[in-house]
């Protein structure tokens, strides 16, 4: 089971979504959390340092990294915006 923080920008990006979006990402990590690998259930990320990784929560994308058995949320947005942001 890995643990989970939020960066500040996940942070953000989490307390913009709708209440009933922000319960759903927060139940989807809940689950990728507790699974052994989570890195088998996402896809990687090319060019959006420091996130590595995606999950998929419906049309949102949940950008994050692994360290030290610590999930890092660093990115939650809709799909068409989350890659073209500047960070």
């Amino acid at each position: 089971m890995f643990k989970v923080k939020f960066t500040p920008a996940g942070t953000k990006d989490l307390k913009k979504l709708p209440k009933d979006l922000q319960r759903r990402v927060i139940r989807k990590i809940d689950f990728f959390s507790k699974v052994e690998n989570p890195i088998l259930l996402s896809k990687p990320l090319v060019n959006l340092p420091p996130s590595t990784h995606r999950f998929r929560v419906g049309d949102y994308r949940v950008a994050f990294f692994i360290k030290e058995g610590v999930i890092y949320i660093d990115r939650i947005g809709h799909r068409r915006e989350v890659y073209l942001r500047n960070f």
